[in-house]
């Protein structure tokens, strides 16, 4: 090791570096394994990211072409984003050192295929005629009954002249309506919990953006059998603490990441609501031709919300990047070659070990980013002995 420590340097509490000297003389070697992040400080695996775009890029097509044909595939793409979303915000309480886990950067594309499908049915031409049709028939009921009250008509449960079933559409047109209607109803309701659920994570993000001090564990089994500290190449020193996954140790280092991707989130949600007006606007002011075609430019037709499904793919695959990124990286400040310190209680001099540290890989994000997004299932998640060896080092 080229680092020079003073012999009264502190690598834990009443530890210090001369209790070490002698141990380098032996030059102990530590089995090379992976540090990957604790629960809530890992961003989305790359593999759930590559899942979510080969879902959402073949119904951001069909929605392009024939937008009648994704309507339930894009349902059952947003109430699975919105599931996840409301997980994630019950799981890391927002904390701003776990925002990789709960920041919502992939509602976008389901707030425009939501907002889409809503002003698209209302506005079919079919759909129009029938609802005016409709609203004539309601307002002739009411009406009708006014004018039977004034009379002084008996309340008999029937009313002059009134025929309920007249309220119905009639076949074939009966159930492309009522199709449509909970196809719209549901579609407004997902597009408004959306909405919701982003404009909550730009205020925590922005709240966050505000947070100073904050810390971030990355693990190792490395890091246990009366490990004390690590020295890195770069000459810092960390102590190891308890991690809240059971079994092995941890180092706390300074959030940058995090930072970065609180501001990140701010200016990408922010861009996104930006993209979703632009998209509502078009939607609606973009009329059909008097063919009752929709207007296209370049080919292209305008009813579209493009901007968030460009806007919505280009986050998914920016996603990858970074995941795969950090998947194969350690965090800034570590290098591969550390020096674990280890002293049991009672003795008086202590061991050291050169160790190799790899990144953590698909796998040690699969289970940073999972531990953390199921975190308040409890047992249910990590079993009854985990969860208790958990909430006694905690």
């Amino acid at each position: 090791m080229s680092c020079h420590f003073s012999p009264d340097f502190p690598l834990a509490p009443g530890v210090t570096y001369s209790q070490f000297n002698s141990s380098f003389d032996d030059n102990l070697v530590c089995p090379a394994t992976y540090l990957r992040p604790d629960p809530g400080g890992a961003l989305i695996p790359w593999l759930y990211t590559v899942i979510l775009l080969l879902f959402h890029l073949p119904a951001c097509i069909i929605r392009a072409v024939r937008w009648e044909s994704a309507q339930y595939l894009a349902l059952g793409l947003a109430l699975f984003n919105i599931a996840i979303t409301i997980q994630s915000y019950v799981s890391t309480k927002l904390d701003p050192a776990q925002v990789l886990v709960w920041m919502p950067l992939t509602l976008m594309l389901d707030i425009g295929a939501m907002l889409q499908m809503v002003i698209l049915i209302v506005e079919k031409p079919a759909n129009t005629k029938a609802l005016r049709e409709q609203s004539g028939r309601i307002q002739k009921v009411i009406k009708d009954s006014l004018g039977s009250s004034k009379r002084g008509t008996a309340a008999t449960g029937q009313a002059d002249n009134i025929q309920l079933e007249n309220l119905l559409p009639r076949p074939p047109a009966h159930y492309n309506l009522v199709k449509d209607a909970f196809v719209a109803l549901v579609a407004a309701h997902f597009g408004v919990v959306l909405l919701i659920l982003q404009i909550y994570g730009l205020r925590a993000a922005t709240r966050g953006m505000k947070t100073e001090g904050l810390t971030v564990k990355w693990c190792s089994p490395l890091f246990r059998d009366f490990a004390l500290a690590i020295t890195t190449g770069n000459c810092e020193r960390y102590r190891i603490i308890d991690s809240s996954s059971n079994g092995i140790g941890c180092i706390e280092l300074p959030a940058s990441e995090q930072e970065d991707w609180l501001k990140g989130t701010v200016a990408a949600l922010s861009v996104s609501l930006v993209f979703e007006t632009i998209d509502l606007l078009l939607v609606i002011f973009a009329k059909r031709t008097e063919e009752g075609e929709n207007q296209t430019f370049r080919g292209m037709r305008l009813r579209r919300p493009w901007c968030s499904m460009f806007g919505g793919a280009l986050t998914l695959i920016l996603l990858i990047s970074y995941g795969a990124d950090m998947a194969n990286h350690l965090p800034p400040g570590v290098t591969d070659i550390v020096w674990i310190y280890r002293k049991e209680p009672i003795a008086g001099v202590g061991r050291v070990c050169e160790g190799q540290l790899k990144s953590p890989g698909l796998r040690g994000m699969i289970i940073g980013w999972t531990d953390g997004l199921f975190n308040s299932w409890g047992t249910i998640y990590h079993g009854k002995v985990v969860r208790k060896a958990i909430n006694q080092e905690l």
